[in-house]
């Protein structure tokens, strides 16, 4: 099945309170929207379009220049359906199916989607992801038909809006090219809002006689972020989750809910990881190493057999080999150690390349600043 994606990115975020854009902030070193980015990269979809507000359309193409995604501006923020009507009119898709995601909702996992690929592939003409919500919550709620057929979304205020146990609407579609395009120029904004809703896709597919379905995920995988508190708490599951798969993986953590971890860490078998170690992007570290407490590590190779810490700093460009020790109140900047090599307490060494068993001692500064450069 081929399949483009379309990425809804274009609101203004005024609940983060941010004069960053919100699809910009980052869970573990890593931005909103990258997640969805990568997701629709996973599925192997032919395209990926993502929908931008004019006043953000310069920031958000420089910090994902390195995907290769397509861009479209939405000038006025007219509503969901407005922004995926946009989407369609400028890009000529011509996949059999086109998926909806949005730049503010990171957990979407690529299991999920398949198991959404796999019912349009028994014929279903749109799929709707769902969940079911454990507290009261503003979404929309799923109407159903026989046989697990969508017949509706019920906006919050609307006639007919059910109770908690039904399905909540997560935004997640997956539907049909020809029949999204053709639908999607039929919305109307007769709302109190007076924006193009995507849920009226439910109730129009319907009448029109097309099919639709839909699968059910956690709740916890719909999480969106609109605020600072949605972007802890998504942290949060986040790193729980990392930690987890960490020590399943057989990686020590005395304490895990005081050590930070980026999406991108990588730690073996076998490795320490003391308690209040944080870690920035670009880390890899090999098994059998001791990480102890208080150190910060970013952008850094560590081999095996290391000891690093307390209160260590690796920086950017930092390669330690095996048995390397690093002790308390050592900064490495952009340098590499030999294997044996040690400096064992309060040093700063950068732009530098030490041999095999060298001794830095306390106190040693490697002067790699001319004053100009």
């Amino acid at each position: 099945m081929t399949v483009s994606t379309i990425i809804l990115a274009a609101g203004k975020g005024t609940r983060m309170k941010s004069p960053k854009p919100k699809v910009l902030h980052k869970i573990a070193g890593k931005y909103l929207l990258s997640f969805s980015v990568e997701l629709a990269e996973a599925i192997e979809s032919k395209e990926a379009i993502v929908v931008i507000g004019k006043e953000n359309e310069l920031v958000i193409r420089e910090a994902l220049s390195d995907h290769k995604i397509k861009f479209c501006v939405q000038k006025n923020q007219l509503g969901t359906g407005d922004a995926v009507k946009i989407a369609l009119n400028n890009k000529k898709i011509k996949t059999k199916y086109i998926l909806v995601l949005y730049g503010d909702t990171p957990f979407i996992t690529n299991c999920t989607v398949k198991r959404m690929i796999k019912k349009a592939e028994k014929g279903f003409e749109f799929v709707f992801l769902g969940f079911q919500s454990q507290t009261k919550n503003s979404y929309g709620k799923f109407q159903l038909g026989p046989n697990k057929t969508l017949i509706n979304i019920i906006e919050k205020n609307e006639p007919g809006y059910a109770s908690s146990e039904c399905l909540s609407n997560s935004g997640i579609l997956l539907a049909r090219s020809s029949m999204i395009i053709n639908l999607i120029q039929k919305i109307k904004n007769d709302n109190s809002n007076k924006e193009y809703y995507l849920t009226d896709i439910a109730k129009m597919a319907a009448k029109h006689g097309y099919s639709s379905t839909y699968v059910q995920c956690e709740e916890d995988e719909c999480i969106g972020v609109n605020s600072q508190l949605e972007l802890t708490v998504a942290e949060k599951k986040f790193q729980d989750n990392f930690r987890e798969k960490l020590m399943i993986s057989g990686v020590t953590l005395p304490s895990p809910e005081t050590c930070f971890f980026s999406h991108d860490t990588v730690i073996k078998a076998g490795c320490v990881i003391e308690p209040n170690v944080i870690f920035g992007t670009g880390v890899t570290i090999q098994s059998s190493t001791i990480i102890r407490s208080y150190s910060y590590i970013e952008g850094t190779q560590i081999g095996k057999h290391c000891q690093i810490g307390p209160f260590a700093r690796l920086r950017p460009g930092t390669n330690l080999s095996e048995k390397v020790k690093v002790g308390n109140f050592v900064e490495v900047k952009n340098a590499s150690l030999a294997p044996g090599s040690k400096a064992n307490h309060l040093a700063y060494i950068g732009d530098a390349k030490i041999g095999a068993t060298t001794n830095i001692g306390a106190g040693t500064i490697f002067c790699n600043y001319d004053g100009k450069k």
